[in-house]
């Protein structure tokens, strides 16, 4: 007779499902960044990822072409729930939610630590925090009342995004101003009476759109609120080797490092002419940050974020 052996048949492998939720009215870098650690899940192995768009969100958002968008949400049925800004409050229907299922909370702005902001009271709440740079880890740090763990995680770019590099650039200076118009409609002015050419943005611009013009100049006035958690542009002209010009605010001094790899003014149109005039002056000293910024710039590849995030989302989920 024939031995019968026990058949052993291999467990199927554990897929666990991470929930994203966002409200999406216009394209922003919080979107954008949000659609990093989408990505990031989904190339996680044992991962899913999947989304969860609010009613009255606008069509034209990033994951209109992505696997994983959903009907409802559901977050008591994934194993694991990402949110960022005001999406705590879609948990809200579900008191304590976050001590049964993990929470993944990325943070990525000031204002979290200020205790005027509605965002600040759900510090108290148990999740993992990301902050996008060591700036707002810190501020949240300050506040005493953060409940779990806090990483930091710079922002970081995907450099297929980019536009090719160009030697030629036929435009003397691009101003980004759609966050401060009126500054940015002073220093075009005034850099246009001294003979220079400008191309101005005063509206927000399609990324790709953004990125060409950007690359197209010589150098880079970039002016971001006077807070922000990280500053995205400014270290984009620096890897598409633009010289660049912005003031302090406080979530780009990681990158934006005065006479270093950029020149840091005052939000102050004289101010920031004068740097202008001061780059176009010498050479060598445009030379010298261009260089140093694109070496700078190297270190927040993609590829960093996402493999500091997929230890941070195995830790926590």
């Amino acid at each position: 007779m024939r031995n019968l052996l026990p058949v052993l048949c291999a467990r199927p492998a554990v897929i666990k499902k991470i929930l994203f939720h966002r409200n999406y009215q216009r394209l922003t870098g919080g979107h954008l960044k949000v659609f990093d650690y989408f990505r990031h899940t989904q190339s996680t192995p044992g991962y899913r990822a999947e989304i969860y768009l609010t009613p009255d969100s606008q069509l034209g958002h990033p994951w209109e072409t992505e696997a994983g968008l959903v009907r409802r949400y559901m977050p008591m049925e994934a194993d694991g729930l990402f949110i960022a800004g005001l999406d705590w409050q879609a948990l809200d229907p579900y008191p304590g939610i976050e001590e049964r299922i993990p929470v993944i909370n990325l943070i990525q702005g000031m204002r979290h630590a200020s205790p005027t902001h509605p965002l600040y009271r759900f510090l108290r709440r148990r999740a993992t925090r990301i902050c996008v740079s060591s700036e707002v880890a810190d501020a949240l740090c300050a506040t005493g009342i953060c409940n779990g763990p806090i990483h930091v995680s710079p922002n970081c770019i995907n450099r297929t995004l980019l536009p090719k590099f160009r030697v030629d650039r036929p435009v003397d200076v691009f101003v980004s101003g759609n966050k401060r118009p009126d500054l940015a409609k002073e220093v075009a002015v005034r850099l246009a009476l001294a003979g220079l050419s400008v191309d101005c943005a005063i509206m927000a611009l399609p990324r790709s759109t953004f990125l060409t013009r950007m690359s197209n100049a010589k150098v880079a006035v970039l002016l971001p609120y006077e807070e922000e958690g990280f500053y995205m542009p400014a270290l984009e002209a620096m890897a598409m080797g633009t010289v660049v010009i912005c003031p302090d605010c406080i979530g780009n001094r990681g990158f934006c490092i005065n006479e270093v790899t950029a020149l840091v003014t005052g939000f102050d149109a004289a101010a920031i002419e004068a740097a202008i005039a001061r780059i176009r002056s010498s050479p060598e000293l445009a030379e010298g940050l261009r260089n140093r910024a694109l070496s700078v710039s190297e270190g927040f590849d993609i590829g960093v974020e996402r493999a500091v995030y997929q230890r941070i989302l195995r830790e926590a989920a």
